[in-house]
């Protein structure tokens, strides 16, 4: 073996560990970015059960509140009737209307808006 060898080996040998060793960088930065993004899901799914729970909060809320005022207009109509009553017998029917027309739906625009604004610490329902 010639002497002009042996530093071309050394040279590769040299490489070799350089590549190892960079090699070894990467899987670790992988690794943490790895890790990184299994924490991010985490806590994105967290976020998204928890606006589900507020949603579905929510939209028992509106249902039962709009079930009672309905419930509470036709109480008040069949008492208008059974008394004669016309004008309350238009405002009940009225009230029933209304609340047949208005989408119990409108308001979770607003919800989801406070769902992606940063600056909504808290929601209220």
């Amino acid at each position: 073996m010639s002497m002009d060898i042996i530093p071309k080996m050394v040279e590769n040998s040299f490489n070799i560990l350089d590549s190892i060793n960079e090699y070894h960088k990467t899987t670790e930065n992988a690794k943490t970015r790895r890790e990184e993004i299994r924490a991010y899901k985490d806590i994105e799914i967290e976020k998204i059960k928890s606006q589900k729970n507020i949603l579905e909060t929510y939209l028992k809320g509106i249902f039962i509140e709009r079930s009672n005022i309905i419930n509470r207009s036709f109480d008040v109509l069949d008492n208008a009737i059974e008394n004669n009553n016309i004008e309350l017998i238009q405002q009940s029917l009225s009230v029933v209307v209304t609340i047949a027309k208005e989408s119990p739906l409108s308001g979770v625009q607003n919800l989801l808006n406070d769902f992606n604004n940063s600056n909504v610490k808290e929601i209220e329902i």
